[in-house]
């Protein structure tokens, strides 16, 4: 079973030193925004890093600042995610389904007191996917005249962002080349002693949660880097549709990309591989939008491919 990124839970920090520090400075000086907006592609360490940061503010004493490393005493260690009290309320706006009223009962809770004079701290995961009535309703509870709740922001870019919502926030642009990505990515395998690794799937400038999350998929389900591209969109489909989980269909569209991309430099022709591409990925996720039949879509790519 393929588990999503909570399962990489990092006690130590990789590759996102200067943002933590620029962070963290912001807090000690009591100068941390009303609402931070971490805008980057997904599974560079976006949501970990905030982890870390209120590991921090909540628990200074059980975090090391210089290697940037939760110990295990720490109050929030392993334990981001799970509301624990009123002073971190968390959101993962693609895996729950936020409707209007969730945002409105998060109104009423805001207007509680924190404990232990904390700052309260709104984390919202996938920010892009809230609908643009529950954008309008979290403005609402934004604009409020409140100096203890700060409004955390993850936007893993995987859809266009209300632009109201973001004109309301500090926005901090995460990014990491690819030489950074590799070595965080070298790190995390020797931490979570992971030995089965493919070195084609390493070179590909996944993001190293990515790169996690689809080794995972080689490693447990039937799918193979040197297989027919076909057959590895047919496999990754049915995957997703028994899973209910996206990131198969990511995956697969990650492949086809490389496919494509060693195609054109093989020469073959670049405007061919491109419409190509662009064909194999629309069939692909408009079957998925759509609930089409995946075996017409797949005998239809196989005729054209």
């Amino acid at each position: 079973m393929i588990e999503d990124k909570s399962k990489h839970f990092q006690s130590k920090l990789y590759g996102m030193n200067n943002y933590f520090k620029c962070l963290k400075h912001l807090i000690d000086k009591k100068n941390f925004p009303k609402v931070l907006m971490l805008t980057g592609k997904r599974g560079q360490g976006k949501f970990t890093m905030v982890h870390h940061l209120l590991s921090y503010y909540f628990d200074y004493k059980n975090y090391d600042t210089k290697l940037l490393i939760i110990n295990n005493n720490n109050f929030l260690f392993k334990n981001i995610k799970i509301n624990i009290n009123n002073d971190i309320i968390y959101f993962n706006c693609s895996e729950q389904s936020i409707k209007i009223d969730n945002i409105r009962e998060l109104k009423n809770t805001l207007q509680k007191t924190s404990i232990n004079k904390f700052n309260r701290f709104i984390l919202f995961d996938d920010v892009e996917y809230l609908s643009n009535n529950c954008v309008n309703a979290l403005l609402k509870s934004i604009e409020e005249p409140n100096k203890i709740n700060h409004f955390i922001l993850i936007n893993n870019k995987s859809r266009p962002i209300i632009e109201t919502l973001k004109s309301r926030s500090l926005e901090l642009n995460i990014y990491l080349n690819k030489s950074k990505k590799l070595k965080i990515i070298e790190n995390l395998l020797k931490d979570q002693n992971i030995n089965n690794v493919d070195e084609n799937l390493k070179n590909t400038a996944l993001t190293p949660g990515e790169f996690l999350i689809f080794n995972d998929i080689l490693n447990v389900e039937d799918i193979s880097l040197e297989d027919n591209i076909i057959n590895n969109v047919n496999k990754l489909f049915i995957l997703s549709k028994k899973k209910k989980n996206m990131i198969y269909i990511n995956f697969a569209i990650h492949l086809i990309n490389i496919h494509f991309m060693t195609k054109a430099r093989n020469n073959f022709n670049i405007d061919e591989c491109i419409d190509r591409k662009s064909y194999i990925i629309k069939k692909l996720t408009d079957a998925d939008k759509l609930n089409l039949n995946y075996k017409n879509m797949i005998s239809e790519l196989e005729s054209y491919y």
